[in-house]
């Protein structure tokens, strides 16, 4: 009993932070207040005080529950795809654009458009989160420079990509799955400086390599 009281308040708490991310990423952390938050879950501002000190402690719950999810299904994208840096690195690529057009969207919005927000105690304790993403990639990255894909710096790449995917939301909205992977194909060839069927073609003889 006292274990099914406790899940039931976890989800309960996920639903808070859910809803407050979601009105966050609407109105802007400055324009939402804890009423209104309290007010769509028809709950007292007391109930989130209870859980959360301040405002600035949800904020950063909100974060750092989006930049979990993000690691999660980058990794899991990663684990399924087949052998071979072009095709992990494709699988990042279409994991990232897939979290920001995904049910976790507003996640995402508010880490992009609050991360300053944020106390310098919050941000130093979300660091080592974000230096988790950043590893995946710079990875993938040396990877695909120590097979000749990547000829650039790879820290420049990094910072070049990254704000490129955020983007994406600006050229598409909910993508079909098959939509989704050719923007995600075409984000990665032309990052590598290849046409789409070149790419393509080095995806399949990549693959046809390690069969």
């Amino acid at each position: 009993m006292k274990q099914n009281k406790k899940n039931v308040r976890k989800s309960r708490i996920n639903d808070f932070i859910d809803a407050a991310s979601e009105i966050i990423a609407d109105k802007g952390y400055e324009r939402t207040s804890v009423d209104s938050i309290a007010r769509t879950l028809d709950i007292t501002s007391g109930t989130m005080f209870y859980h959360f000190k301040t405002k600035g402690d949800l904020l950063e719950i909100i974060i750092m529950k989006g930049i979990t999810v993000g690691i999660e299904k980058i990794r899991a994208s990663i684990d399924v795809a087949p052998k071979g840096v072009l095709h992990q690195f494709c699988a990042l690529v279409n994991a990232h654009i897939t979290i920001i057009q995904s049910e976790h969207w507003h996640f995402h919005r508010v880490w992009m458009q609050e991360w300053d927000k944020l106390s310098d105690d919050s941000k130093r304790r979300l660091h080592p989160l974000i230096l988790q993403y950043r590893c995946i990639l710079d990875s993938l990255l040396t990877s695909l420079a120590r097979e000749g894909y990547l000829r650039g710096d790879i820290l420049t790449f990094r910072h070049i990509l990254l704000p490129a995917l955020n983007w994406t939301t600006a050229w598409v909205r909910f993508p079909e799955k098959d939509i989704q992977t050719r923007l995600a194909e075409q984000i990665c060839a032309t990052s590598l400086n290849q046409p789409l069927e070149e790419f393509r073609a080095l995806m399949s003889r990549e693959g046809g390599a390690d069969t």
